[in-house]
């Protein structure tokens, strides 16, 4: 078993222990977690559809755990998207998915290129994935899954200590970004034709 696989098992037997979760509860169940694993929940539960406002919610929260971690603050989720309760089902089915996507990476993960996944290589990462939440926070259908596969890459290979995996998820990342900007382009370009 992968050090990311032990650690997501850990976390199912916490969530399923629980009643009610809400996002700040998620957070503050993973608050004593390492930073790429508390990303690597927040953009798995990005991956599964929600209702209006669930991609930007979560998106919200990645950057808020983000900012919290780069100015070293405790990691902490107020206000209403704290108060935001994650259903039962959702949470089963992202705790599935974690299993699945640690359990696929595991089988071609593994430490090399240990410079680009150490701690020293924190800040840059954080910073990374801020910038390429932000896009993440409009309500456009389908800009949210391939940014947040490359995070979750990126996550589960800084676990893992695999550089070659965090290049990997980076660059999964940037093709999500391209992606997004194109359909934030599209969508300026439609709204501007109809206000015409």
């Amino acid at each position: 078993m992968t050090p990311v696989e032990s650690s997501i098992e850990a976390i199912g037997h916490a969530v399923r222990q629980s009643e009610g979760m809400t996002a700040g509860g998620l957070v503050a169940l993973l608050g004593a977690a390492s930073y790429p694993l508390v990303i690597l929940v927040l953009s798995v539960l990005n991956m599964i559809p929600g209702p209006p406002g669930y991609g930007g919610t979560i998106a919200l929260t990645i950057i808020s755990v983000t900012i919290a971690t780069l100015i070293g603050r405790p990691l902490r989720l107020g206000g209403w998207i704290g108060r935001r309760v994650l259903s039962r089902r959702l949470l089963d089915r992202m705790l599935r998915q974690m299993q699945w996507f640690a359990s696929l990476i595991g089988k071609v993960s593994r430490p090399r290129l240990q410079v680009l996944a150490g701690p020293h290589m924190q800040l840059p990462t954080a910073i990374f994935i801020l910038l390429v939440s932000l896009p993440m926070v409009l309500p456009i259908p389908f800009i949210n899954a391939v940014p947040n596969t490359g995070i979750a890459v990126i996550c589960v290979s800084r676990i893992n200590h695999d550089g070659l995996g965090v290049l990997l998820g980076a660059l999964i990342s940037l093709v999500g970004l391209a992606i997004a900007g194109g359909a934030i382009w599209a969508a300026m370009m439609l709204a501007s034709s109809m206000l015409r």
